[in-house]
């Protein structure tokens, strides 16, 4: 059986509001999983920028502002050690940020991203819209993005949105390893397209089903329910306000309607528009999904 484990996490900093708010988050989770935290910090070429927008801070050189930001990265980490008692170690690194966080989570060897979005700071626009969605779709390990709303730390009360996406299924133990440590109540949300026909209808039935009855061999409480509608998107997001969930979990190559498509898909409108945080899962091909209960392998 494939497993989701935590034992680093990466939270990208801008100290922006929002990547504030996304390492409280990364604490209490790094406490509840006895992980490790990455502290990261990537300093864009355009440094001079940054004397401008915050003058405050009277940066003169490039060196001087790699000295600043390190100084209050490890103030940073030193409140989150004291708060949550977690190990954190703090990288600063300069170039695209993109490239530089997708290649400081493969040299540390991290499990899970956690980031802030809609944060801004003095050198660049952190993560903002398409970015974000770029960023997740660059990332081989699952990315949870925060926004300004999402004050409440923990997770509750997980959704899990299901189609007939051929990775679907694959966010399943990642939700229940997150709903152990969290004691949460995943909610399965059944994406049923309305075109199918009655055989279809009930093969994707029985897929809820076995996903439900893996959760409830697992112990996790749950709930299921099945909804059709042109935009999965808006569908998804609409149901998780409705049962007060507090973290999305998604996979990016999760299907859209034509309707959807026009707007982005599925995965881009959740993460682009939902205030609830989401989990965004790369898929893996050959991944072997519930051996106990007749699951089979996806993909080449």
């Amino acid at each position: 059986m494939n497993t989701f484990t935590i034992q680093k996490i990466l939270i990208p900093i801008d100290f922006s509001e929002t990547s504030l708010l996304a390492i409280e988050h990364a604490g209490f989770m790094a406490q509840l999983f006895k992980a490790e935290l990455v502290l990261l910090h990537v300093v864009e070429n355009n440094f001079e920028k940054f004397s401008v927008i915050s003058p405050e801070l009277r940066i003169s050189a490039p060196s001087d502002l790699i000295n600043a930001i390190e100084k209050r990265l490890e103030e940073t980490a030193a409140d989150i050690r004291s708060k949550y008692g977690v190990k954190s170690t703090c990288v600063t690194s300069s170039g695209n940020i993109f490239n530089e966080i997708v290649s400081i989570s493969k040299e540390h060897s991290v499990d899970l991203v956690v980031m802030g979005t809609h944060g801004t700071s003095g050198v660049v626009e952190f993560f903002i819209g398409s970015n974000t969605y770029k960023m997740v779709t660059q990332s081989e390990c699952p990315i949870i993005s925060v926004q300004a709303h999402a004050k409440k730390i923990g997770f509750n009360d997980i959704l899990l949105p299901i189609d007939d996406s051929l990775h679907s299924r694959q966010k399943v133990n990642h939700a229940i390893a997150l709903a152990k440590h969290f004691a949460s109540t995943i909610h399965i949300l059944g994406l049923d397209d309305s075109k199918k026909d009655e055989t279809a209808h009930k093969k994707f039935e029985l897929k809820l089903e076995q996903i439900q009855a893996y959760l409830k061999k697992c112990d996790i409480p749950s709930t299921c329910k099945t909804i059709a509608g042109k935009n999965q998107a808006k569908v998804s997001y609409e149901y998780a306000k409705s049962v007060n969930a507090d973290l999305i979990v998604i996979m990016t190559d999760q299907e859209e309607d034509i309707t959807g498509r026009l707007m982005g898909t599925f995965a881009q409108q959740i993460i682009n528009h939902s205030k609830i945080p989401v989990m965004s899962i790369q898929p893996v091909q050959g991944y072997v999904e519930f051996p106990h209960l007749g699951g089979g392998y996806h993909g080449a």
